[in-house]
């Protein structure tokens, strides 16, 4: 009952009455409409949408086009190969295009610092599963690693230097503007246990004897970050990381029967060291600061391709899901979706799209869409253990 209402039956005569109830009528009849015209809330903003290229020359007819496919910023790998001027050059026109700029540095991949350092390239673990993927490749002999070429991962104290070097050397060549620095690659090599995946990041010399000497500690790459962040002032920089093995790549006799990917061969990483040492490893890195954090979801680098496993283009999901289900299952603490970068790839066969949607649905903070092919594979290579 309205107010006016309740007035007319309690004080009003029968004519006043008549009007009072009119006039409560016309109140909720205008109440009702107010409420049907009202604007609605503000939708939630999706995430931020980052096309990363090699840093080849662009047209502002090319920065129309990624605005118009939604792109709201252009991440550019930055390497020794291209001159500061053609950075400017590209720097001017991303910035007349209304788009902002990012820099990626590809960092523990590198062809020309292992072939100059060996001895510091990723260890391939005590198992030997990774050799079913090279069976043409010598078995290790008495006195000898198996190394994968070309990975020298900041784990080792003369390679972690090494790599602050390099960086402090590829951003004299950064044009001005730029918003943030994304480093890919910040963990141990692929395949690190001997297990043949290559999402195996967690192990530094899993049982096999180091030819460098080795830093201690699950915050290495959260060390290195701060590094580095000390090197830019203000600017961001996210590392990016990769989600460890999964369940479904465990081995049937290790997962109840069930089939699987095969990726992880006879070894149970899934259910073992892998998911703990991971969760240490993210923690350190996640827990000293707010910024966002990159995950690796390239479906097709890192062999997630078969869709009856989780693969394609949709993998997105699992990689943001392994974060839901691993970090608190091992007591860590979880960063919100939104805090994430996600990273997929763009194959040309029409498959980004559908990738792009999915991370969008899963709330993350960005999406970028990666046109630079950013390369996950190995192979092996023998160095001397003294």
């Amino acid at each position: 009952m309205t107010i006016a209402q309740l007035v007319a039956q309690t004080f009003c005569s029968p004519t006043q009455k008549q009007w009072y109830t009119a006039l409560a009528a016309g109140l909720v009849v205008s109440m009702a409409a107010m409420q049907l015209t009202a604007a609605p809330g503000p939708a939630k903003a999706g995430p931020l949408e980052i096309v990363l290229v090699e840093a080849v020359p662009v047209t502002s007819e090319t920065i129309s086009k990624w605005k118009g496919e939604g792109f709201n910023a252009v991440a550019v790998v930055l390497e020794e190969r291209t001159s500061k001027s053609a950075y400017d050059q590209l720097a001017r026109r991303v910035s007349d295009g209304g788009l902002d700029l990012y820099l990626w540095i590809e960092v523990a991949r590198n062809p020309k610092l292992a072939a100059a350092h060996p001895r510091w390239m990723a260890a391939l673990g005590m198992h030997d599963d990774w050799q079913k993927n090279f069976p043409n490749f010598p078995e290790p002999g008495i006195g000898e690693v198996a190394k994968a070429f070309p990975w020298v991962p900041i784990g080792y104290r003369e390679a972690f230097d090494a790599h602050l070097a390099r960086i402090e050397q590829l951003l004299q060549r950064a044009p001005p503007g730029w918003r943030g620095l994304l480093l890919n690659d910040l963990q141990a090599g692929p395949s690190s246990c001997g297990c043949g995946n290559l999402q195996c990041r967690w192990a530094i010399d899993y049982q096999v004897k180091p030819t460098a000497p080795k830093l201690e500690g699950d915050d290495v790459a959260a060390r290195f970050v701060a590094e580095v962040r000390r090197r830019v002032a203000d600017k961001k920089v996210i590392p990016v990381w990769t989600t460890e093995c999964e369940d479904v790549d465990l081995p049937a006799d290790k997962h109840q029967g069930r089939p699987g990917t095969g990726l992880c061969g006879t070894v149970g990483c899934a259910t073992g060291a892998c998911p703990e040492v991971f969760t240490r490893q993210w923690s350190g890195l996640t827990s000293g600061h707010d910024e966002p954090i990159g995950l690796l979801a390239l479906h097709t680098a890192l062999r997630r391709t078969q869709k009856e496993f989780g693969g394609g283009p949709g993998w997105v999901t699992n990689a943001v899901a392994y974060l839901d289900r691993t970090v608190p299952g091992h007591g860590g603490k979880n960063v919100p979706a939104d805090r994430l970068w996600v990273v997929v790839e763009d194959t040309g066969n029409g498959e980004a799209a559908a990738a792009r949607e999915v991370a969008a649905k899963a709330g993350v903070g960005a999406v970028i869409v990666a046109r630079a092919k950013i390369d996950q594979s190995y192979e092996p290579r023998m160095v001397p253990a003294k």
